[in-house]
């Protein structure tokens, strides 16, 4: 088959219609070259695919969009949860009442519970002062009021010198950190590469 001969103005014409031009190129060949308008470290992709993840995982209709757990406190199907634990609103009105009720009868027990209690102390103090006045009228003691006076006087709390507890050190500091009936603090992290190697001569503090 005998070739065309081409002149130098089309093979021109035709190597600048195969170059792809600028204006045809897609969005995301020209959207990570594309300088930041605002912030040099936010540069955001013009990809399609960024925005259908983000909005996989940080759903609009979740329960908190702007949590910083994805997709963990979302799920789609919450109202039907729902309404299989409460079936309606007068259900949940009635447990609402219950509750209220419950803490209204717990504070009346606890404040006839410190009535009786502050009662009880006013009479055993009129009872001391009794005990007291008739000592001091009869003259026994040197100092008849010193029951009464002590048991009025406020406790104060005193400090001793041979009270002070020693300085705290790395092995009672490991002891309180201790949780007990978890992984204990002494075994390796697991990791993939290799640690610094194993202690032989520690020993398990007392």
């Amino acid at each position: 088959m005998p070739r065309l001969a081409v002149s130098s103005s089309s093979a021109t014409s035709l190597s600048l219609l195969s170059r792809p031009s600028s204006s045809r190129l897609p969005a995301l060949a020209r959207g990570y070259a594309a300088p930041p308008s605002q912030n040099p470290h936010l540069v955001v992709p013009a990809d399609s695919r960024t925005d259908v993840l983000r909005g996989v995982l940080y759903p609009r209709d979740a329960y908190s969009p702007s949590s910083a757990s994805p997709s963990g406190a979302h799920h789609p199907a919450h109202l039907d949860r729902l309404r299989a634990v409460l079936p309606s609103e007068e259900a949940h009105e009635t447990i609402e009442r219950a509750w209220r009720l419950f803490q209204r009868e717990k504070r009346a027990r606890r404040t006839i519970s410190l009535e009786a209690k502050f009662k009880a102390m006013e009479e055993a103090c009129d009872e001391l002062e009794k005990m007291t006045r008739s000592a001091t009228e009869g003259g026994e003691g040197k100092a008849p009021r010193y029951l009464y006076d002590r048991a009025m006087a406020r406790a104060r709390q005193t400090t001793t010198e041979g009270a002070k507890g020693k300085k705290a050190t790395a092995e009672s500091r490991w002891l309180e950190a201790r949780i007990e009936g978890l992984v204990p603090r002494e075994a390796w992290v697991p990791t993939e590469t290799r640690g610094k190697g194993w202690k032989y001569d520690w020993t398990r503090p007392q």
